[in-house]
């Protein structure tokens, strides 16, 4: 693609050099265009509910009015992908207008089928994003549930399951427990002393999901590589997801914990984002210093350089291949980042330290993180929906910026992450 428009650019220069003397115009460089971002946000309900609809539409307003703030897009494109229901979808263009000073929705395609949840599905809806919106620079935004790289096969009994014989009643848009319900460690009303987290709100259909593998399958497919990949989601800041992702995005931006319904402030940070040169660290320190002022203070986010990932995964390997973690260190010694029970995803630098390396490997270790995480920030607390009726927080004292499952004894870590690509690099 930038081979492509390289040879462009030459040709038109050299025609623009063969009539100077009709007219002394001069290419303008900065008109072409830098950057498409594409904002990714697929079904998150079920065949009768929305899911995080509401939250997502809100997510588009608010891009909107960082785009509106920074007077528009600065040579860059903005394309949406939103499902309105299980199967229907809309592509469409986010358009700055200068004379109004507002943003145009313009609709280039509808889609009628869930086709996103197949690799070479997702590669034709990015190979038309692509067609409508050529650009030197690829990033893309990802918004929707979230449960890291676990694979959605292995789960027999997924949290936000509720299938229609739970107990489920109806009000308005939004699901909420009945009495006879048996689902009662989630909550999914509006009731503001029980936060709605991106990893509930819905019933869930594996049929609308797509696991991690699928989707870089599906961005290789289009020949592409991001220059971010942002999860807008829960769970999705571990090291096995940033290790498969490694060969489709330059950073992966992401949360090792819920990611509370509201998701990321765009309104407030589209200026780190919405450049040639991305701020990861003024995007990571700006969405956790908003959420540690509002009325619910969670949030973990890091920059990971996905381009250090095989130089973590052989330091891995090296420590994986002399020690083990001892059966006399407890497993709640190490900081978890989830409300899973058992736990699924740890802190993998608490993980780290609890293997007791030599001082040579964890020199070596340290200094390979100090590469690979760009930006890291958190705050005090994390909130979980999992452990009980009304929610929970947790204490986190520690957050490096990824998780890591090697010690989970979760049925789904035991069951799928030898299956993962970071396992086999590091085992």
């Amino acid at each position: 693609m930038i081979k492509k428009l390289f040879t462009l650019f030459i040709c038109t220069l050299s025609l623009a050099a063969t009539f100077t003397s009709c007219g002394d115009e001069a290419i303008d460089v900065e008109s072409v265009n830098k950057q498409t971002i594409f904002v990714f946000y697929p079904w998150t309900g079920g065949t009768n509910t929305s899911g995080l609809t509401s939250f997502l539409e809100n997510n588009v307003d608010s891009i909107c009015e960082g785009i509106v703030a920074k007077k528009g897009l600065n040579n860059s494109r903005v394309i949406v992908f939103m499902s309105q229901n299980y199967r229907k979808s809309y592509l469409i263009d986010l358009q700055y207008d200068g004379n109004t000073k507002t943003v145009i929705r313009d609709t280039l395609k509808t889609y009628d089928e869930a086709t996103y949840t197949t690799a070479e599905g997702f590669a034709e809806i990015l190979n038309e994003v692509k067609r409508r919106a050529e650009a030197l620079n690829y990033s893309l935004i990802i918004g929707a549930h979230g449960c890291g790289w676990t694979y959605k096969s292995d789960w027999v009994n997924y949290p936000y399951m509720a299938r229609p014989n739970a107990g489920f009643a109806q009000k308005g848009s939004t699901s909420y427990p009945t009495a006879t319900g048996n689902f009662s460690g989630i909550q999914y009303g509006p009731d503001p002393n029980k936060s709605i987290t991106r990893f509930f709100g819905s019933v869930s259909l594996e049929e609308n999901a797509l696991d991690v593998p699928t989707l870089a399958e599906g961005v290789k497919l289009s020949g592409t590589k991001m220059q971010y990949i942002l999860f807008d989601a829960c769970y999705m800041g571990n090291v096995e997801t940033a290790y498969e992702l490694k060969d489709i995005t330059n950073f992966m931006i992401s949360s090792s914990s819920e990611v509370m319904g509201a998701g990321v402030p765009y309104k407030t940070i589209w200026s780190y984002l919405n450049s040639s040169a991305p701020n990861y660290s003024g995007f990571v320190n700006g969405v956790v210093n908003f959420y540690k002022n509002s009325s619910d203070p969670f949030c973990n986010m890091a920059a990971i350089d996905c381009r250090q990932m095989d130089n973590l995964a052989q330091v891995m390997k090296e420590i994986n291949s002399k020690y083990t973690l001892s059966s006399s260190v407890p497993l709640d010694s190490i900081q978890p980042l989830d409300g899973f029970s058992p736990n699924l995803f740890y802190d993998m630098s608490v993980y780290i330290d609890s293997l007791v390396p030599s001082g040579y490997l964890k020199d070596k270790y340290t200094s390979q993180m100090k590469l690979t995480i760009k930006a890291a920030a958190h705050t005090e607390q994390a909130y979980t929906g999992l452990m009980s009726y009304r929610g929970t927080t947790f204490k986190v004292k520690n957050y490096c910026g990824l998780s890591i499952s090697d010690p989970s004894q979760h049925s789904v870590a035991i069951k799928g992450r030898e299956k993962t690509a970071w396992w086999k690099a590091t085992h």
